[in-house]
């Protein structure tokens, strides 16, 4: 007796969605408007590494990352987009998001999943604060964390995992001219080490998760 089995591709979900509008969209000419959380977003499950790497033993983690993480990942984001027309909330508009009427959006990045909540200024703040045509890059909250360094009893190269450091970011991008979400989801990203964590993995940390937003979102 013969027996058919029919194998049907797995489908991979990945933790963000392109809205099929902005497919092939390109960004390259439009001004950018990049958003980065302020220390209330900022989640840290390893305060003593950030004393321990960036100093400050008795500032707020969260204001560490502020002074030394941020500027990196805003200095390697603009170096990653295709266009020149970059500025910053916070930095070139101090209090930008905090000072604007919001209203919650809830986006699912499939049809089985829970929506992401995002607050984000309406259309009508932004155009009143002369911004309503830009494209937004909304960083709402990072989240950190060090996983530990694992070793079996038997060590060896199959069983050996590293240390690493694992940031997530909660993104939303946001087509202001056309009041429409363009990209949205969490991204991660583990830079690995051997055991004793370094200032200079914080850096590459926060490097690889610009390029890796850019990249991912591919508009910009």
């Amino acid at each position: 007796m013969a027996m058919l089995f029919c194998c049907s591709p797995t489908v991979t979900m990945l933790p963000y969605r392109h809205c099929e509008e902005y497919a092939s969209a390109d960004f390259s000419n439009r001004l950018l408007l990049l958003a980065l959380p302020g220390e209330k977003n900022i989640i840290i499950d390893n305060p003593k590494d950030v004393a321990d790497d960036y100093g400050g033993l008795n500032a707020a983690p969260e204001s560490r990352i502020t002074k030394f993480y941020l500027p990196l990942f805003r200095e390697t984001f603009k170096s990653y987009i295709s266009g020149d027309s970059l500025i910053y909330a916070g930095v070139n508009h101090p209090d930008l998001f905090d000072s604007l009427a919001k209203r919650d959006i809830g986006l699912k990045i499939g049809e089985d999943t829970n929506s992401l909540h995002f607050s984000v200024p309406g259309k009508a703040a932004m155009q009143a604060a002369g911004l309503g045509s830009v494209v937004a890059i909304l960083v709402e909250r990072l989240s950190f964390k060090r996983n530990n360094f694992y070793v079996e009893y038997y060590w060896d190269d199959k069983t050996k995992r590293q240390a690493n450091l694992e940031v997530s970011a909660k993104v939303l991008i946001w087509d202001y001219r056309k009041d429409a979400p363009v990209f949205y989801g969490v991204l991660s990203q583990k830079i690995e080490f051997q055991i004793a964590m370094q200032r200079k993995h914080w850096d590459e940390s926060a490097r690889a998760l610009a390029k890796k937003i850019v990249l991912s979102a591919k508009c910009l």
